[in-house]
């Protein structure tokens, strides 16, 4: 009640222009977009339309010159904030409502026009200017934005925040034979000498880090199904990837439809157009007529593994939701961001079910959703699914596995507790109630719980607003099973779910289990010799059986006939392996034992990647012979996808001279078909490291092999951190605690990790608390997933004491270090906290 009466005072002085607004919130004049600004301006702004023009050189070291024109209406006569990351000296014309600024005002990130240069209602504000570079995303032949969460700031003058929608018109002029694309269709076109001019219809109203284009040398294709056409964009040469697109092109509008009929509201923006681009930072981009996507993701090998399949269907179905769920309905403030994003990633698992019939679906979301969340929720890093957020400079470090992943996890458990019908009723009332407008988790939650018998605000505040995750341990009392959930912070808290276990004896036979509480007591038909947990995959949490069933799943795991029951167990053993319940040579052992006999690709899938990260730890007088058997089954399994997966993480992991020698000739002869060119670069760049006398040889020989020159940029790029000159590597890591050498993400990321390359750790040691040091800095200028990649890059292959001391140091010297950053440190060092702590 105080802070509401407050707000109404802070408006009324604000309103009648008694004061300034900093003398009585100091927070509108933040660096960034505060929480109190964007509230403010929401309140006072109206029918809000941006008008744009950029020139855009052919050379990407010329300067952009943009202008803009801001129209929208005032409550009031008011000072206002525009929002630019960028230097004063880059605001080269302001004019307000006719008037120009001959002392334009520039603090913090914002552009400040007094009261006196406003008007109650209509206002027009021209502002001519130079673009920010940070989001732009230049390259010798093209160009694209991402502007996402708040980088709009960084390229135009704007009201940097999600709900303020906005339309949106733009003007191009590009060199001629470039093409340009961007949010709505192209509404005139002309071309002047070697120069044309590219004019965009207006867009839907649109959040600012939803605007987007793409200029550059790029090639089109058009797809038309049932009267809709779509067009696709990209660089890529290899006529087979490029075939692919007709793939591509089936599964949008696979996605289109499933939306369509499911929501009941058809497609919301003017087109649907995307561009695939290589070393794009995200694995796609959402914006409305012009979807972004990386090419590694779309392109595929000539002989794609079954996850490698599902994973681009779901990654096209995902970024398709989005235009119903974060475009149509966006968040009202990026502390719900992960609204978005749990709907985008359980709606495309669901829309890829008919695409693949044969797929164990129930299976395939254990192995991304569940497997994904465990991967962070079980660090000292975790976080709740929904997080504070005071400045919208911050907003990228709320993206992660936790909100990507756990989210869709508790979704499942939300829609099982309310029912499909209620629950479809609830999101078509919900899309409807807030189309291209914005809404909160709790405007939804409001929205299903009056579908719901249950109360599913105190079930959503448990799963959505607390972190971690329940630990569940099973003991059988003759013929009574006990389940006790606990809290690992020591809160008290209930994560209601239900879940099955298997009951083996006499007959085996499936229990249902509620946790209605944090110890369920529940009577069983007979006495069971095990209770195997969770085999139905619906729990969510660390599963800790009895000693007798652990025992049993190590020797026997590949026994269990169900699919989803033996993918459940194997992560229940992993979650047991990494909390300490297991020891390393047991579960290297046991996967050795069961990889062979499995039948299943998805769980093969899953075991392969487990023996990748156990061969690490494999004590050094047996790394010899583990390596030959785990080389045997790559070369005998009979899953053709097992083979190829299992080769290409040994390629990664194998040391032993014997094994090396091996990889060595096929990288040669370039024998295995299954293999990619990209499969053979990586190949080349772990020899390099392996054998440092003959690494310029290998590298050299490497590059003649590549012929599209995006790849060869990148592989340009790469390779400088495989080589054997310590003092070059030396100076490489240097060179990239400098925004500019960084700013192609992915391929930074790579360099990273190979600079601490696992065989590397002794000599890397010295690069971490620079690396760290430099954290917040890749935050500022790179992009959301970023400083997760950054710390994962420099801290994910160390194990060593030196290593854990230097990240615990770090942190003793930095105890007001922001907490999101320093959970993105602490998941990435999750396994130098296991190894030492």
């Amino acid at each position: 009640m105080k802070i509401h009466i407050l707000f109404g005072m802070i408006g009324f002085f604000l309103l009648t222009g008694c004061c300034r607004t900093a003398e009585k919130n100091p927070r509108f004049y933040d660096a960034g977009v505060s929480k109190e600004l964007a509230d403010h301006r929401k309140a006072e702004i109206k029918n809000l339309k941006y008008e744009l023009s950029f020139s855009i050189p052919r050379q990407k070291e010329t300067p952009i010159y943009g202008d803009i024109t801001l129209r929208f209406d005032l409550a009031a006569a008011q000072e206002v904030l525009i929002d630019f990351r960028e230097e004063r000296g880059k605001i080269k014309e302001v004019i307000a409502n006719g008037k120009p600024v001959s002392d334009v005002r520039f603090e913090n990130e914002h552009i400040i026009l007094p009261a006196s240069l406003t008007a109650k209602g209509a206002n027009d504000i021209q502002i001519r200017f130079i673009a920010g570079n940070q989001s732009l995303n230049r390259n010798d032949e093209y160009l694209y934005t991402l502007l996402v969460p708040d980088r709009a700031r960084t390229v135009f003058p704007c009201f940097e925040q999600p709900n303020l929608k906005a339309e949106f018109t733009l003007k191009l002029e590009v060199p001629a034979d470039w093409k340009a694309v961007s949010n709505t269709y192209v509404r005139s076109e002309t071309v002047a000498g070697d120069r044309k001019t590219v004019c965009f219809a207006p867009t839907e109203p649109l959040s600012t880090y939803l605007f987007s284009f793409v200029v550059g040398k790029l090639e089109r294709q058009e797809y038309t199904q049932d009267g809709r056409t779509i067009a696709a964009y990209y660089r890529e040469t290899d006529p087979k990837k490029i075939a692919q697109l007709d793939i591509v092109f089936r599964q949008v509008m696979a996605s289109l439809h499933w939306l369509e009929e499911y929501t009941g509201i058809a497609y919301p923006f003017a087109k649907y157009d995307f561009i695939v681009l290589p070393g794009f930072q995200f694995g796609g981009m959402e914006h409305t007529g012009a979807t972004l996507y990386n090419d590694n993701g779309i392109f595929l090998s000539e002989h794609p593994t079954p996850d490698e399949e599902l994973n681009r269907a779901e990654l096209i179905a995902h970024e398709t939701s989005h235009m119903w769920f974060g475009d149509l309905v966006t968040m009202d403030w990026f502390d719900d961001v992960w609204t978005k994003e749990v709907f985008a990633n359980y709606f495309a698992a669901r829309i890829v079910e008919p695409l693949f019939p044969e797929i164990n679906h129930t299976l395939n979301k254990l192995k991304t959703f569940n497997a994904a969340s465990l991967a962070e929720d079980r660090t000292l890093g975790t976080n709740a699914i929904r997080q504070p957020l005071d400045n919208l400079r911050n907003a990228g470090l709320i993206y992660g596995q936790i909100i990507y992943n756990k989210a869709p996890v508790m979704m499942e458990k939300l829609v099982d507790r309310m029912g499909e019908a209620n629950f479809r009723s609830g999101i078509q009332e919900y899309l409807k109630t807030y189309s291209y407008a914005n809404a909160t988790w709790d405007d939804l939650i409001r929205i299903l719980d009056g579908k719901a018998s249950e109360d599913l605000a105190t079930f959503s505040d448990v799963w959505v607003n607390r972190k971690g995750m329940p630990t569940l341990n099973f003991r059988i009392d003759g013929q009574e099973l006990e389940v006790r959930q606990s809290d690992p912070y020591n809160r008290g808290l209930l994560w209601p779910q239900r879940f099955a276990v298997t009951l083996c004896g006499e007959r085996d036979s499936m229990l249902r289990v509620n946790m209605t509480d944090t110890l369920v007591r529940i009577q069983l038909p007979f006495v069971p010799s095990l209770v195997l947990p969770n085999t139905d995959g619906r729990g969510y949490g660390l599963f800790v059986p009895d000693e007798s069933a652990l025992k049993w799943l190590l020797a026997h795991w590949w026994e269990v006939k169900d699919d989803t029951a033996r993918q459940s167990l194997l992560m229940t053993l992993y979650e047991n392996y990494l909390a300490k319940h297991i020891s390393a040579d047991d579960w290297t052992n046991s996967l050795l034992a069961g990889l062979p006999a499995e039948k299943n690709a998805l769980v093969a899938s899953t075991v392969s990647g487990y023996l990748a990260g156990a061969m690490r730890r494999v004590a050094p007088a047996q790394i010899a012979e583990v390596e030959a058997r785990v080389y045997a089954i790559s070369r005998n399994h009979p899953l053709p996808s097992c083979r190829v997966q299992l080769l290409r993480y040994f390629m990664q992991n194998a040391t032993s001279q014997p094994m090396v020698k091996e990889l060595y000739a096929l990288w040669q002869e370039q024998s295995d078909k299954r293999l990619n060119q990209q499969d053979y670069t990586t190949l080349a760049y772990e020899l390099a490291i392996r054998l440092p006398a003959e690494s310029e040889q290998i590298l050299r020989t490497q590059r003649a092999r590549i012929d599209d020159p995006d790849r060869l940029r990148q592989f340009d790029f790469i390779s400088r951190a495989v080589i054997s000159d310590t003092a070059r590597l030396d100076t490489l890591f240097n060179s990239l605690l400098v925004a500019e050498n960084r700013r192609i993400e992915p391929w930074t990321a790579a360099v990273i990790r190979y600079l601490n390359h696992p065989l590397r750790e002794e000599q890397s040691v010295k690069y971490i608390r620079p690396g760290l040091e430099v954290l917040e800095e890749v935050q500022r200028t790179g992009d959301i997933f970023f400083p997760k990649n950054w710390a994962s890059a420099l801290l994910g292959n160390h194990l060593s004491r030196p290593a854990y001391e230097e990240v615990v140091r770090f942190l003793d010297v930095h105890p007001d270090y922001s907490p999101l950053l320093k959970n993105k440190i602490l998941q990435a060092a999750y396994s130098l906290y296991r190894e030492n702590d």
